[in-house]
């Protein structure tokens, strides 16, 4: 599974050190990118909705920062 999101996120988000998404935030962007809510990647990840926002937040200050 890990292979499959890291091919499609661009080399250069994989090779920017410490702003480099973690497994977590991977799926994370992944399911949202295909339109998954938020209330929907916390189930799929068993954890709260507060939790799986946090991780889409922090992808989104990655990927901007990237």
């Amino acid at each position: 599974m890990t292979e499959k999101l890291t091919e499609s996120v661009p080399e250069s988000l994989t090779e920017c050190g410490a702003r480099v998404l973690t497994e977590v935030e991977l799926r994370v962007a992944e399911l949202a990118a295909q339109g998954t809510p938020v209330g929907v990647i916390a189930e799929v990840l068993g954890v709260s909705a507060n939790t799986a926002a946090g991780h889409l937040a922090a992808v989104y200050v990655k990927l901007r920062n990237a």
